[in-house]
């Protein structure tokens, strides 16, 4: 805080004496955050927004950046989500514009450093979401977070944080999908599943948790519709029940075998390949990956 109160001072006292003595709003603004008033420095602030005679200025943004920032702190403390989230928003506008006003001015190196912060407490957020089950407001969080890292850094890869993003909501969907609440569709939540791991594979087709995880859910379908079979059922509706189990244990060999070829020792992976060409009738590889795992014990 008295490094930006420094920063202050001096931005002020570059301001022409005649234009001071008037006491714009952006001086009082600046006055109120020294004062730690940020209420009053807020409403100044949009004073000076609303002024055309202000808002082409850039520190009239920076400052805004500041003021919002400290707001956001102050609400993210108490709790306050979506008054947190507002304030974030609009702090992350205003150093995004007085970077767009001066794009190589001074002050751009400060707007930067704060955009970090403010992006780091996006992507923790979107993980929070996600750990309370929150998909929609995780999915908005991450999004931002992406739009600002492109502020910040234009040319930043952002497929591995997207990777790793994906990973953990399909984690969350999956413990969904084998513990489902009365109020979640199955089978919407499954096709999230398939979706969000695809979606990593289109990024990154040599991902071994995507390969394996997909390849499991798949597997864990067609094995939860065998045990939920009612046997009793007429022929014509057994036989196309058998082969949509078929159809999922197809579905899931490719992905394990991908797996299974990136890490030929995982024995997850071999109980895997041995269970899904079990239920394909494939006793011969069925046996022979039992059989590369029983191996693989007997070195431990």
């Amino acid at each position: 805080m008295k490094r930006l109160v420094i920063i202050a001072v001096v931005l002020f006292s570059m301001i022409p004496i005649g234009l001071r003595a008037q006491l714009d709003p952006v001086s009082l603004a600046l006055r109120a955050y020294q004062n730690k008033d940020l209420p009053k420095a807020k409403e100044f602030i949009e004073i000076a927004v609303g002024d055309d005679n202000f808002n082409g200025i850039t520190k009239t943004w920076y400052f805004r950046g500041y003021i919002y920032k400290d707001l956001f702190k102050e609400a993210k403390d108490a709790k306050s989500q979506k008054e947190a989230f507002d304030l974030r928003a609009t702090a992350i506008e205003s150093y995004s514009k007085a970077i767009e006003l001066e794009p190589k001015g001074e002050l751009v190196e400060d707007c930067l450093n704060s955009l970090k912060y403010l992006s780091s407490t996006l992507y923790n957020d979107a993980a929070f979401a996600l750990d309370s089950n929150n998909f929609e407001t995780a999915q908005t969080l991450f999004d931002n977070y992406s739009k600002v890292i492109k502020v910040i850094n234009p040319s930043m890869d952002l497929n591995q944080r997207t990777i790793e993003f994906n990973l953990y909501k399909a984690s969350k969907y999956s413990y969904l999908f084998d513990n489902p609440r009365p109020e979640d569709n199955r089978d919407e939540i499954g096709n999230n599943v398939v979706t969000l791991y695809k979606e990593v594979l289109t990024l990154d087709q040599e991902n071994i948790s995507a390969n394996y995880n997909l390849a499991i859910h798949y597997y864990n379908q067609g094995v939860n519709i065998i045990e939920n079979m009612d046997y009793e059922q007429d022929f014509e509706t057994l036989f196309a029940i058998q082969a949509q189990v078929m159809e999922l244990f197809g579905a899931a060999l490719p992905y394990m075998l991908k797996a299974y070829e990136l890490n030929p020792l995982r024995k997850e992976t071999l109980v895997g390949l041995s269970g899904i060409y079990f239920g394909l009738n494939n006793i011969e590889e069925s046996e022979k990956y039992q059989a590369e795992l029983k191996k693989l014990e007997n070195q431990e």
